[in-house]
């Protein structure tokens, strides 16, 4: 305890020894090196938020931060208040606790409305409720997609008529709102169509129009797009055959030159026309007898006597035949999507060998090598001259982009794992830094100062009792040189001697100028 007071004595008078200007500077440095570590530390233990929901509506919204509230969880409102954002280490906890109270429901009310049983409620009550329950429903299954941020489902639903002739059709209508930067593809707008119109008794998917925020129709008659929709499945039946038979190419070339230093693309032109094929056949040397007519009259003569003869006098024989010539009538549908040419093109790259300086140098393939993969191509592909098919394989150095990428990719991945750790890291470093370089250095000076300030009063008094001015200098001297940490000059000195008490070092000077 004693030499914990000495230094802090100690420090007070180095401090004290100090000008004012410099007393000044080393407090506003100690109050800014302060503030700043204290500003550190505020920063480090402050609570980051994380996303509980985002893109809620103003009723999930309610619901979520009176349940918040509820629990005496802080929490955040962002982006209009329809982002809620709670402590980081809560947000899994929150999300199923919240998921087990129905929260959030997308918007709207389902059949939850139901729940609550109210008496006296007329059949008209019932029917809007139900209509409502069931637009909710379909809104929560349609906002369930990526690309969708918020739906709306209108449904009319026809009074029952006792005349089926009479009985009109119930319609439906949707509204999309799509997050940014994304877009709906023909077969999802299909497929919302087909599950609003299952879902609804009587309706048909040409009874269901999807418009989006803009106002643009992104549903159309079904009958207006029956050869839009064939040609985009045409294409799709196109572009998978493509990337399939180039996958198929490209996984056999790697296993020969290599991970990644193969390239192939393959470009398929294909016949779908729909060709029925009708042909007969007749054989004429297979005949066959199909039916036989044979017609025989005789004409006897008659004697004298009113006998018949034997010989007769006259015979007719009529005989038709009629023959069935083999025929063969076949009926042929020829397979639509037929290949009617193939044109294959393959990158490969190269081989590499370090030279004398130990870099790596591109070697060509040789043209045997080249002639090698474009024969396995063709077998892969199943290449057909007849056809017109074409495999070019080209030979060229390629460009390491990807590993650096990988590199780059696996890199940021590591940081954003480590930022956490990194992020205390940081703030420790920094106050070491701050510590070591800036208030040790301050306090350093200040010791100094203190050390130096009783042989430099020593000195002084000395003169003051009647020493020689020049003796006395000498003294004070060899005690600032013992006293201090490292070697001092004759300049820092008498300038210790100075600052100790300047009056007396203005008599030294005085008697060592008389």
């Amino acid at each position: 305890m004693d030499s914990i007071l000495q230094s802090l004595t100690k420090l007070w008078n180095g401090f004290d020894a100090l000008s004012s200007g410099r007393k000044a500077s080393i407090v506003m440095v100690l109050f800014a090196t302060l503030g700043v570590i204290a500003l550190l530390i505020y920063l480090t233990l402050q609570v980051e938020y994380r996303v509980l929901f985002s893109n809620l509506s103003a009723e999930d919204a309610a619901s979520i931060v009176e349940k918040l509230n509820d629990r005496k969880i802080p929490y955040q409102l962002t982006a209009g208040g329809t982002t809620v954002s709670v402590p980081e280490g809560q947000v899994n906890q929150l999300r199923l606790e919240l998921a087990a109270s129905g929260l959030p429901q997308g918007g709207g009310v389902g059949f939850e409305i139901f729940d609550q049983k109210t008496l006296g409620a007329t059949e008209f009550e019932q029917q809007l409720n139900y209509r409502r329950a069931l637009q909710g429903e379909l809104a929560r299954t349609i906002n369930g997609l990526d690309e969708i941020q918020s739906s709306r489902v209108h449904i009319a639903l026809p009074k029952e008529s006792l005349f089926l002739d009479q009985q009109k059709k119930p319609t439906a209508s949707v509204t999309i709102k799509l997050k940014s930067g994304k877009a709906l593809r023909p077969a999802q707008i299909e497929g919302i169509v087909h599950l609003v119109a299952s879902s609804i008794e009587g309706m048909n998917p040409a009874d269901v129009m999807v418009v989006d925020s803009r106002g643009n129709i992104l549903s159309a008659k079904q009958n207006d797009t029956r050869l839009s929709k064939l040609t985009a499945q045409q294409m799709d039946y196109q572009r998978n055959m493509e990337k399939e038979l180039a996958a198929r190419i490209q996984s056999m070339l790697e296993n020969v030159v290599g991970q990644g230093r193969a390239v192939v693309r393959v470009t398929a032109d294909l016949d779908f026309r729909i060709m029925e094929k009708t042909e007969e056949t007749y054989d004429p040397e297979a005949q066959v007898v199909r039916s036989q007519q044979r017609n025989s009259e005789l004409e006897r003569a008659v004697g004298a006597n009113a006998d018949v003869t034997e010989n007769p006098k006259k015979e007719k024989v009529d005989e038709i035949i009629n023959y069935e010539i083999n025929r063969v009538v076949s009926k042929t549908v020829m397979p639509v999507g037929e290949t009617r040419k193939l044109s294959i093109a393959v990158l490969v790259d190269g081989k590499y060998r370090k030279n004398e300086n130990n870099e790596e140098v591109y070697e060509a393939l040789s043209r045997q090598e080249i002639e090698s993969l474009e024969d396995l191509v063709r077998k892969s592909a199943g290449f057909d001259a007849q056809r017109g098919d074409q495999v070019v394989v080209t030979n060229m150095p390629f460009r390491k982009i990807e590993a650096e990428e990988a590199e780059g990719m696996s890199f940021q991945g590591t940081v954003e794992t480590a930022s956490p750790i990194l992020k205390y890291l940081g703030v420790f470093a920094l106050i070491g830094f701050m510590v070591l370089f800036v208030l040790r250095p301050l306090l350093k000076s200040v010791m100094n100062a203190a050390a130096a300030q009783p042989a430099a009063q020593r000195a002084t008094a000395g003169v003051g009792a009647g020493m020689g001015a020049a003796e006395y200098a000498r003294q004070a001297a060899e005690e600032l040189r013992q006293e201090a940490s490292r070697p001092l000059t004759e300049t820092e000195i008498a300038r210790e001697m100075a600052r100790a008490d300047a009056r007396q070092f203005a008599d030294i000077l005085r008697n060592w100028i008389k």
